[in-house]
């Protein structure tokens, strides 16, 4: 019995090795027989049953048949896709359709010995993709810059309603000129192959916590500094330091906050949870290299009253979940002045909410944001390059707007 179960062993071991070299020949060489196309789907597993006939340039598709193994060539009306055969198995490729200005009707599979099949399957230019603006904020008359992808002319640019002039173009970025009484908006952008509508606005006011403008900035502390020269929308806050270090509580020139109680009046920051919102404001960096900016979201202290602001405080040693500004790291772990030569939109989805002081936990969260009543932001805590910097940075506009997560 023994001796039969080890020749079994050995015989479904060379079954499968002979499989695996009947496999890579097949690939290397073909095997006279042309790939089968039964249908073609997306990867996403919610929409796998379904067949499709066409999609989008730059979109993953699984094409589902037989005798595919034997498949090295793929091209999309004259565009050869890029093709990495260990996503090619036997009855399954998975391939992105490769970007060409031709768009195209038919999907040609070549096998290792030329073998043909041409499948109808049209492959077409997306719609405009819309990023976002380098600053949502510009005055009538100014230029405002829209950045994203397959800016293709002839194009159509509306802002509320009224259509743009467009001063430069290229396929991933738009210079537009605001036109005269705009108001807030999304962008629309139109060319020959679709229509996009932006999820961002231009002036975008949703969820406005503090614009800086009026005493509703909820600031009882008196901290910080403000200006409206150089400004995008009146009044913004300034954070200014000649030298800041590591650890150095200066919270009366590197804090600021938004207090609900000494703002609109005692109530949630926002409505919603937090995977489905992000942080949005604008910024003006004139000199920062290192240490971080801790953002975090509070509840009201629950002595708080509007006459007495000793009531609240500034703890960064507390449980609620933090975000860790760097825009000056860079991705080999030096730091360099993140100058932005210019104001500029920033948004931080708040799901990145997760960390605390010291950066030594990464799993807290924010969820439900109807407990808290605070925004609070704070330069603090751990130097990379140990040097004094000067810090200087503008910042104008906390809001809470949707956020959804590019599919």
């Amino acid at each position: 019995m023994k001796t039969k179960t080890i020749y079994s062993i050995i015989l479904l071991s060379a079954i499968a090795i002979m499989s695996s070299c009947s496999d890579s020949y097949i690939r290397e060489h073909g095997n006279g027989k042309p790939a089968v196309v039964d249908y073609v789907r997306l990867l996403d597993p919610a929409k796998a049953d379904s067949a499709i006939t066409g999609a989008q340039m730059l979109t993953s598709i699984a094409i589902i048949g037989s005798n595919l193994q034997a498949v090295n060539t793929i091209y999309f009306g004259d565009t050869e896709a890029d093709l990495n055969l260990s996503l090619v198995k036997e009855s399954a490729i998975i391939v992105t359709v490769p970007f060409s200005l031709q768009i195209s009707d038919n999907m040609r599979l070549i096998t290792a010995d030329n073998k043909v099949t041409d499948y109808p399957f049209r492959a077409f230019i997306p719609s405009p993709q819309l990023d976002g603006f380098l600053c949502d904020y510009a005055a009538d008359g100014d230029t405002l810059t829209l950045m994203g992808n397959f800016f293709y002319e002839p194009l159509t640019v509306t802002l509320d309603g009224k259509e743009v002039e467009i001063a430069s173009v290229n396929e991933k970025q738009l210079q537009l000129i605001v036109p005269a009484g705009a108001q807030e908006s999304p962008v629309t952008v139109t060319t020959a192959y679709g229509e996009s509508t932006s999820q961002f606005h231009f002036r975008d006011t949703r969820g406005l916590l503090t614009d800086f403008r009026t005493e509703l900035y909820g600031n009882p502390w008196g901290y910080g500094a403000y200006s409206d020269e150089g400004g995008i929308d009146g009044n913004y806050y300034i954070l200014k330091s000649a030298a800041g270090t590591a650890w150095l509580w200066d919270d009366k020139n590197l804090f600021g906050c938004y207090w609900s109680l000494y703002g609109a009046g005692l109530s949630a920051i926002v409505e919603g949870i937090a995977d489905t919102l992000a942080l949005r404001f604008e910024a003006n960096i004139r000199t920062w290299t290192d240490l971080p900016m801790i953002i975090w979201f509070a509840a009201a202290s629950p002595t708080a009253t509007a006459d007495d602001a000793s009531t609240e405080k500034i703890d960064v040693d507390g449980n609620e979940a933090q975000y860790h500004w760097k825009p000056w790291l860079n991705e080999d772990g030096t730091v360099s002045n993140s100058a932005t030569g210019g104001w500029r939109t920033y948004e931080v989805p708040l799901s990145l909410f997760k960390t605390n002081k010291e950066e030594t936990s990464n799993e807290r969260q924010l969820g439900d944001m109807t407990q808290y009543n605070n925004l609070n932001f704070f330069i603090f805590g751990a130097q990379v390059d140990g040097s004094k910097h000067p810090i200087e940075i503008w910042l104008d506009n906390f809001r809470i707007v949707p956020y959804k997560t590019q599919e």
